[in-house]
């Protein structure tokens, strides 16, 4: 008797867990796009940190036939290939704050460095020691040393110093002093697929 009220219960308990397998499935992570129009449509776009690479259409791309857009509504940046433009790369990006706005318009790129280093942001010394950090302008006390903040592979759009580069800081919404701050991981990728001449499309 007591044998079978051992083999009820049991039965019981691997009925309940049988159950909430069924009732509770484990929520499965996102699926990966199968083509960008796919990874667009997602509704975490605007917010994720995750990049979109087509490495068939990457493979294909050179400086003679790409192009970089940029859209500050969404806080992404596209590698597009060819006339019909298709989307070798799409990254987050991180564009000018508040009175800081990175301009919208079209701009050939004009310089490419791999180690720029800024002339207005970075850290000022004196005497050895760090005495500012930041907007060098801002500062009017002693100084006997400069070093710009690193701008890696950096690709000038206007002559008043706003461009795109390397950084680990890639906000989800607007807070650089201009610039468009790219993944580090990305922007050598993007870097060796432009030359200078290759337009930058900026748009709201």
């Amino acid at each position: 008797m007591k044998k079978s009220i051992k083999l009820a219960l049991i039965g019981l308990a691997a009925a309940l867990l049988s159950s909430c397998a069924i009732d509770n499935p484990v929520a499965a992570g996102p699926r990966k796009a199968r083509n960008h129009a796919e990874f667009k449509a997602r509704q975490d776009y605007r917010t994720t940190s995750e990049v979109y690479k087509n490495d068939a259409l990457y493979a294909a791309a050179n400086p003679s036939n790409t192009k970089v857009l940029i859209d500050l509504s969404d806080q992404r940046a596209q590698l597009v290939v060819g006339s019909s433009q298709d989307v070798a790369i799409d990254t987050p990006v991180c564009t000018g704050r508040a009175g800081k706005r990175t301009p919208t318009g079209r701009f050939p790129i004009t310089e490419k460095i791999v180690d720029k280093r800024s002339t207005i942001y970075g850290t000022t010394f004196y005497r050895g020691r760090r005495v500012h950090g930041g907007d060098r302008r801002k500062y009017r006390g002693p100084r006997d040393k400069y070093v710009g903040a690193p701008l890696p592979y950096w690709m000038r759009l206007t002559g008043d110093g706003i461009g795109m580069h390397g950084s680990n800081s890639v906000h989800r919404y607007p807070a650089s002093g201009g610039c468009i701050r790219t993944p580090q991981h990305v922007v050598p990728q993007i870097f060796s697929k432009v030359r200078k001449g290759t337009p930058i499309i900026v748009t709201h």
